[in-house]
């Protein structure tokens, strides 16, 4: 009976749990270990996150032509559910032309706070600001959001155990 009762308690936890299917590799540069989601394709950006021991990065490549000139002043806008609420994240990159741009946060056993909070509510909407200062606004369907919540949260859990 005991055991029927701690069987029903745990079918809700198990239910809500998420599937994190992150790829554990070696880097074949510094021969460590590291955690990736991957590249997920979202609209005209894909999206990969990867965790070594240092660092968290949010590697973006960017498919809009009048959006592809990047440098380190070009900002990503992640805008929340309600439009009132959104967190800006500078390109850690370098410049370029090919759309590439990187968010990179410090890995550590403390979670950073800009990442606590891309955690915190659901993100409907990325706007990208060039090297020329223009903006370029990418909405996400609701299957997107899942996605990218999901990718977050995983990394979030396991990027310590590269640590």
């Amino acid at each position: 009976m005991k055991f029927l009762f701690a069987m029903l308690f745990a079918l809700p936890l198990s239910l809500s749990a998420q599937d994190c299917d992150l790829k554990k590799v070696t880097d074949p540069l510094n021969g460590k270990s590291k955690v990736s989601t991957g590249f997920v394709t979202m609209h005209e950006i894909r999206l990969s996150l990867d965790a070594n021991n240092k660092e968290i990065d949010f590697f973006f490549v960017i498919n809009i032509d009048k959006a592809k000139c990047v440098n380190e002043e070009s900002t990503m806008t992640f805008m929340f559910e309600g439009g009132k609420q959104k967190t800006m994240l500078r390109n850690s990159g370098s410049m370029n032309c090919d759309g590439i741009f990187h968010i990179i946060m410090k890995n550590s056993t403390f979670t950073p706070s800009a990442l606590n909070r891309l955690n915190s509510k659901k993100i409907v909407s990325l706007v990208l600001t060039d090297s020329n200062e223009k903006e370029t606004k990418i909405d996400l369907t609701v299957e997107e959001q899942k996605i990218l919540g999901n990718m977050i949260s995983c990394m979030i859990t396991e990027a310590k155990t590269v640590l």
